[in-house]
């Protein structure tokens, strides 16, 4: 079996010195971490809701024809002593905070499935802890020095903790251990997420690997990652892929994204497959629409342009005025035309001078009046020209009603988020979003990763999500 630490591949330097100070210095070991506060802080404990028990079974070890689920396990050994009673509610407190930043990571309501076992009164707190949270001693854990993930792993087979697909089995380590997965997407059983690090923004980026997540590679630059999102940054950022491209997408389940497309540090080869960890069999159906973070009008097409192959014209996008676009061309990491933001595809607009030239996303999704919206796109080039943002806003007739433009920027070799923002005036029923270069002009630019929020989350300044920095 292979093991995959969970920690993100920002640099090596970084990973080492994380993984340097998480070794105690002292015989008794604290595990509690610092939870993330981005996008926004999390509520304090006692307003985090209890997601309670999705299944309850009599024996956690064999949980038969029940629901998959997350099996939530304790582990201690001699060198740190049981302390079972000291910190089982702080555990469910973090599974309950795993639960809550997934659904309030979008406008989708969509839930952790979590097993639980008889002979506790839940309808307590503590109850429900001891329900949720169940105690394994690691016998052969090391007692002076680091228990690897392989030794726990051969512990819970060996007490009949086995039982994958079925269960993820989620390990709080009160000893000196690490932060890790079996493997990303689990086909080894017992599929096992760790972490000697207890807060909801490092345990819930091991069981997003054990789901199928990986970390959130740009995909033109090997080994790079990049984003604001717990695969990225589990100690500032706790939402799930605000973009809805790189591994999670409620809103379109049939939608799936690239594990891995490119080699990151310490893998073998590149990793194919495709997934969508919203229709994870672990997670209840998501159902919209509740208040959350982010949300989206576009579908995985508008987004990403991945229905198409390259060199054709794409599916869903139109372009008016002075100009040419294409899915980019496949080519190799360092060439223009590898420059897929997000591991799927990106539209390369050929730009000429003699008048504005306008991509649009053909579809025009229903706005409401007096409701804000955000178009987001990226953006880059490899020479230098000028572009803005646009929101057209139409009746129920088709018939235009105003324009709302960005500023305009210069675009760069870097891919940059851009957006615009802007009110749907009285009578608007749909709106168009267009990426417009001003005439006068002759370059190239590539596009990708678009996305329209509806702005209604109620906790950041307008209402919708923040833009990349």
């Amino acid at each position: 079996m292979s093991w995959k630490r969970g920690l993100p591949l920002v640099a090596v330097a970084s990973a080492f010195l994380v993984a340097m100070t998480a070794t105690p210095a002292k015989a008794v070991f604290n595990p509690i971490g610092t939870e993330p506060t981005a996008p926004y802080a999390q509520p304090v404990d006692a307003a985090v809701p209890k997601r309670g028990c999705a299944t309850t079974i009599a024996d956690p070890k064999s949980p038969g024809s029940s629901i998959p689920a997350v099996q939530v396990i304790y582990a201690w050994h001699d060198g740190n002593g049981n302390n079972y009673a000291t910190y089982v509610e702080k555990i469910a407190k973090i599974m309950d905070r795993i639960d809550w930043l997934l659904d309030n990571s979008t406008n989708y309501d969509q839930h952790v499935n979590f097993s639980c076992r008889t002979g506790f009164d839940t309808s307590t707190y503590n109850g429900y802890a001891q329900a949720l949270v169940v105690p394994e001693k690691i016998e052969a854990g090391n007692l002076s020095g680091e228990t690897g993930l392989g030794t726990i792993v051969a512990d819970l087979a060996a007490a009949g903790y086995n039982d994958s697909p079925n269960r993820i089995y989620l390990v709080f380590e009160d000893f000196d251990g690490t932060a890790t997965a079996t493997e990303v997407g689990c086909t080894v059983s017992p599929c096992v997420a760790s972490t000697d690090d207890w807060d909801s923004g490092t345990a819930g980026h091991e069981l997003m690997h054990s789901m199928g997540a990986e970390h959130t590679y740009i995909t033109e630059v090997p080994n790079a990652t990049y984003g604001n999102d717990i695969m990225i940054s589990q100690y500032n950022d706790w939402q799930w892929d605000q973009d809805f491209n790189t591994y999670y997408d409620p809103s379109e389940l049939s939608a799936t994204f690239y594990i891995d497309q490119y080699q990151g540090i310490g893998e073998p080869s590149p990793d194919y497959r495709k997934d969508n960890l919203a229709d994870h069999p672990i997670l209840t159906a998501p159902v919209c629409c509740d208040t959350g973070y982010n949300s989206d009008l576009l579908t995985a097409q508008e987004r990403t342009i991945e229905a198409n192959a390259p060199w054709s014209s794409p599916t869903g996008f139109s372009l008016s005025g002075a100009g040419w676009f294409q899915v980019t061309a496949p080519g190799p990491e360092s060439g223009v035309s590898a420059r897929y933001y997000d591991g799927r595809r990106s539209l390369t607009v050929n730009v000429q001078s003699h008048a504005e030239g306008v991509v649009s996303v053909t579809r025009k999704p229903s706005v409401t009046p007096g409701t804000r919206y955000r178009f987001f796109s990226r953006l880059t080039t490899n020479t230098s020209g000028s572009v803005k943002l646009r929101l057209s806003w139409y009746n129920s007739s088709n018939t235009p009603l105003s324009t709302n433009d960005s500023s305009t920027f210069a675009l760069d070799s870097v891919w940059r988020e851009y957006s615009v923002s802007a009110v749907a005036p009285a009578g608007a029923a749909t709106v168009q979003i267009s990426v417009v270069s001003p005439s006068g002009q002759n370059f190239a630019y590539f596009l990708d990763s678009l996305q329209l929020n509806q702005c209604t989350n109620g906790v950041t300044s307008d209402g919708c999500r923040l833009p990349h920095p």
